[in-house]
Formats: structure tokens, C-alpha cells, sequence
């Protein structure tokens, strides 16, 4: 097998593993080396889990990744207060340490026109986390 795969299984047993349960959603973590993972398990990011995804962000800052990617896989719904979390975190982190991945549908749309320069978006996390190392 060669270096490329190893790593690419290595980074999805990353994924698999960690795993945190907030309100109704899940967001879990992965940091891999200065870039946090966080992904959005569930179909909508609103108000109410938007906060949630806020306090992450800022720990991860506190924990000193100098990068973000939230993956967005999931969600077919997102509210002006779910893009809110995002654009707090991308002023936070700055353009070109956040990015946001797997991006479709009304939430691409809502980003679109509200999110515009503040961050990147990328079809996947793992094209997102090579952006961001760079």
C-alpha cells in the first residue's frame, strides 16, 4: 500500500474515532497536526446547534490549531444564524486559515451571499486540510 493511502486511511480512522454529542447534533473534532477537523453530523445548522459549533471553534483556538475546516457533509439546511458561526470563526481564524468543506444546496446558496471572501470552500476535508497547509 502505498504512503498516500496509509495516510488517507489513517485520517478517516481519525474521523471515525473522535466524537462529540452536543444537543441534538454531533460535532466532533479531529485535529490533524495544526488544522482542526470539525465535523457537523445532522441535517440543519441553525441557532441552536450554531453556538455549539461557535464554542468549538473557539476551543480549538485556545488549543492552538492555527487552522479550521468544518465539514458540512450533512447539512441540506442552514439558517442566517447557523452561517453566523461560520463567519465568526473565519474572522476569527482569518480567510486563509478557515475553510469550509462539502458545501451543497441552500447552505452553498446562503454562503454564497453571506460568507463571501470570508472563508474557502472545498469538496472535501481532505482537500481542505492540504489548502490550508500550504
Amino acid at each position: 500500500m502505498n504512503t498516500l493511502a496509509i495516510r488517507l486511511l489513517l485520517t478517516l480512522a481519525l474521523f471515525v474515532v473522535a466524537a462529540f454529542t452536543v444537543a441534538d447534533e454531533e460535532i466532533s473534532p479531529t485535529k490533524i497536526r495544526s488544522v482542526q477537523v470539525i465535523r457537523v453530523n445532522g441535517t440543519d445548522l441553525t441557532g441552536l446547534n450554531g453556538s455549539a459549533l461557535t464554542s468549538r471553534i473557539n476551543q480549538a483556538k485556545q488549543n492552538g490549531a492555527t487552522g479550521i475546516v468544518v465539514d458540512l457533509g450533512t447539512v441540506s439546511h442552514m439558517t442566517p444564524a447557523g452561517m453566523e458561526s461560520l463567519t465568526t470563526g473565519a474572522q476569527s481564524f482569518g480567510a486563509g486559515n478557515f475553510a469550509v468543506a462539502n458545501l451543497s444546496g441552500q447552505p452553498a446558496q446562503l454562503a454564497q451571499n453571506g460568507g463571501a471572501g470570508l472563508f474557502h470552500t472545498y469538496s472535501s476535508v481532505q482537500e481542505a486540510v492540504a489548502a490550508l497547509r500550504e
